[in-house]
């Protein structure tokens, strides 16, 4: 019964709430720039009440000082260092450089050679090719030396 007993109050709050006449209501949109207003200032007021910083004395301020001096000297060393590093590995890389150019060079030479004595005569391959293979190997290890002419063996063989 209590649940019939509520509902009957609501509904007779409800009614009379339809009965009465609606008062004069305020702007809505006035009323709440009002309160934003209120809102800002009183956001203001905290912020101004936030409190002070201690000063700092002259000893702080001279360990302050000094300590920026020694970082800005670190950093001028680190860079420096950087700047030496990177001069190191560009002189590496130009040296490299210039060795690749030399060995390019002389394999350039040697096959100007090759194609002039190649030129100068009428040749048969076979003695071309025996002329290529004389030629150092293109392996980075020890030239190979070919061996003198190699007598083949007879195909006939007897015991």
């Amino acid at each position: 019964m209590e649940k019939k007993s509520r509902r009957e109050i609501l509904l007779k709050e409800l009614q009379e709430l339809e009965d009465a006449k609606p008062e004069e209501v305020e702007d809505l949109g006035v009323q709440r720039a009002k309160d934003a207003v209120e809102k800002v200032e009183a956001v203001e007021k905290v912020e101004s009440v936030a409190r002070a910083k201690k000063p700092r004395t002259a000893a702080q301020l001279a360990v302050f000082e000094r300590a920026r001096e020694t970082a800005k000297t670190n950093a001028e060393k680190r860079k420096a260092e950087r700047d030496a590093k990177a001069e190191e590995e560009r002189k590496a890389v130009e040296e490299k450089l210039v060795k690749k150019a030399i060995s390019v060079k002389k394999k350039q030479i040697k096959q100007q050679a090759i194609l002039d004595e190649i030129s100068d005569d009428e040749t048969d391959l076979v003695e071309i090719e025996k002329i290529v293979k004389r030629l150092p190997s293109k392996s980075k290890g020890k030239p190979v030396q070919l061996p003198a002419e190699q007598i083949k063996p007879s195909p006939y063989i007897f015991f």
